[in-house]
């Protein structure tokens, strides 16, 4: 894959380099850099690209991902956390790339607290997102960094290329192969009424469902490329000069590359203010202004009309992007 638009590379590769000869304190090290700045044209990452991404365990199995936000804290889905679990079963491991392999810079943090937004219910509601507190703080590294988050009047345009990372299944119901290497995957974004129309593409209507105004869509109409079980609560990563930001909550999707059905994240900046009045530390960065959007329509255009005729319909087979140990029956 190509190298991806507005990175800055310069300005990339000098935070990166003191960060390396340790010229910059780890515990004042700006958020958003990563130490790779390339996209190499295969799926897995290489170690230390995406050091914001965790891995969640519950009973020692890894279920869902998340993003790193401080020295102390975690960002991740609600759905990852169903009520009936105990925050004691939970742990946290951090700057890992292969899961199934011991590496001296991983941690593993136990869990201290998790705040669930209050408004989740189901699949598909609005506020599919949680916080979690670390038992201890973490020391910044290569390999353990954090991704900033975007202020509640960030705008990110339709078709920018973002980043969707985790060690969820490859395609539906193929898990990752041992020795479980981080993989990546480039999405463009995908305008919330593009993707409500392409949703309503053959979707049962007994089953209605919508894009929210708290959600956000990325991938491909074509499908084939897409989140899948076990990505769920990590990364969707975009870049803004330089600067890496946490646009998007992996939350759910119908199927993993289905046609029609690009992948839905919760949209983090919709809920800026509720991050920091939970955690007062956490202070949202204001996005550089980035090109204004251009209407996307025309990616479910052939469907427009069937779309106008039948607003109340919904997707079909509704999936959150879980781990099987999570599934809870929803699949």
């Amino acid at each position: 894959m190509a190298q991806r638009a507005g990175l800055g590379p310069r300005r990339l590769e000098a935070a990166a380099i003191l960060l390396l000869l340790g010229l910059v304190r780890p515990g004042l090290a700006s958020c958003g850099v990563a130490s790779q700045a390339r996209i190499t044209g295969g799926n897995s990452a290489t170690p230390g690209q995406w050091p914001w991404q965790v891995s969640i365990l519950y009973d020692g199995n890894h279920v869902c991902g998340g993003s790193l936000v401080s020295e102390q804290w975690v960002l991740s889905a609600a759905h990852c956390f169903p009520r009936e679990h105990h925050k004691e079963d939970y742990d946290v491991k951090l700057g890992a790339h292969q899961l199934d392999s011991y590496t001296p810079v991983a941690e593993v943090r136990s869990v201290a607290q998790v705040i669930s937004h209050p408004s989740y219910r189901q699949e598909g509601s609005q506020g599919d997102i949680a916080l979690v507190r670390l038992s201890n703080p973490i020391t910044f590294s290569r390999y353990i960094r954090p991704i900033c988050l975007p202020a509640a009047n960030a705008s990110f345009p339709n078709g920018l290329q973002c980043t969707v990372t985790g060690w969820g299944h490859v395609a539906p119901s193929v898990s990752l192969q041992t020795p479980k290497i981080l993989q990546q995957l480039e999405v463009p974004l995908i305008s919330r009424e593009t993707c409500n129309c392409l949703y309503n593409i053959n979707a049962k209507p007994n089953e209605p469902h919508t894009i929210q105004q708290d959600m956000v869509c990325a991938g491909y109409v074509e499908g084939g490329k897409d989140a899948c079980q076990g990505d769920s609560g990590g990364p969707l990563s975009c870049p803004v000069e330089g600067l890496w930001y946490l646009a998007g909550i992996v939350s759910w999707g119908d199927a993993c590359g289905a046609p029609n059905r690009p992948g839905v994240y919760t949209l983090t900046s919709s809920y800026a203010s509720w991050i920091h009045h939970h955690v007062a530390e956490l202070q949202p960065q204001v996005v550089s202004h980035l090109q204004q959007s251009q209407p996307d329509i025309h990616l479910c255009s052939k469907h427009a009309a069937a779309f106008n005729s039948a607003p109340g319909q919904g997707l079909l087979g509704l999936t959150l992007l879980l781990s099987p140990a999570l599934t809870l029956g929803l699949l």
